[in-house]
């Protein structure tokens, strides 16, 4: 969990949002942040790796990709 280290990275992915961080988490009575809420490594590999396969300046290591148009 987050108060012990073994939590070291929080993000949200979707369509628009690609992959975001999450710094801090609320809940009624309870709130709790998450490292420094910048992004972490994991995070920004991550989100680099999304927006290459979307852009299509990924390598197709599975033969998945179909230029349109």
């Amino acid at each position: 969990d987050s108060a012990n280290g073994t939590l070291t990275e929080v993000f949200a992915c979707g369509t628009a949002a690609v992959i975001t961080p999450v710094g801090t988490v609320k809940r009624t009575g309870a709130e709790w942040q998450q490292g420094t809420g910048e992004p972490g490594e994991v995070t920004v590999k991550l989100r680099q790796a999304l927006l290459d396969i979307q852009r299509g300046t990924a390598a197709d290591q599975h033969g998945w990709m179909h230029k349109l148009g």
